[in-house]
């Protein structure tokens, strides 16, 4: 019984987040339009996206990886402060090789909310079929 127990809680620790990749997005949104709901009213956009899969199409200012372990897109206008900051899951790096800076680019993403820029967790690329 002991050693079910360590082996549980084994599994438990080590487990990793859910692939979101297959997941429906609860809404769909341009980066710019996400970016100016945050910047004028944070508390109304937090009740539409926060905790929720969302997908968010935009240009790509720039691709930061870092040290070979996370990968970060942010998205939406060169000019405004504000971007949408896409942190990829791990398992799904590798398509971003195909993109830089200056494309279109659509990414799925859990919102976590608002901090310099909207903030997008467990993210993977959704390509265009």
């Amino acid at each position: 019984m002991a050693v079910l127990l360590a082996l549980y809680f084994y599994k438990e620790y080590n487990r990793k987040p859910a692939d979101i990749s297959d997941v429906q997005p609860v809404t769909k949104v341009k980066a710019t339009i996400i970016i100016n709901q945050y910047e004028n009213d944070e508390i109304s956009a937090n009740h539409i996206y926060l905790g929720k899969t969302i997908q968010v199409k935009g240009t790509i200012t720039e691709i930061i990886n870092q040290h070979d372990t996370l990968t970060n897109v942010l998205i939406g206008d060169t000019g405004s402060m504000h971007k949408v900051s896409c942190l990829l899951d791990r398992r799904h790096t590798g398509l971003i090789n195909q993109y830089k800076a200056g494309q279109q680019i659509i990414i799925k993403g859990i919102c976590t909310g608002f901090l310099l820029d909207v903030e997008l967790d467990r993210c993977v690329v959704v390509e265009n079929k």
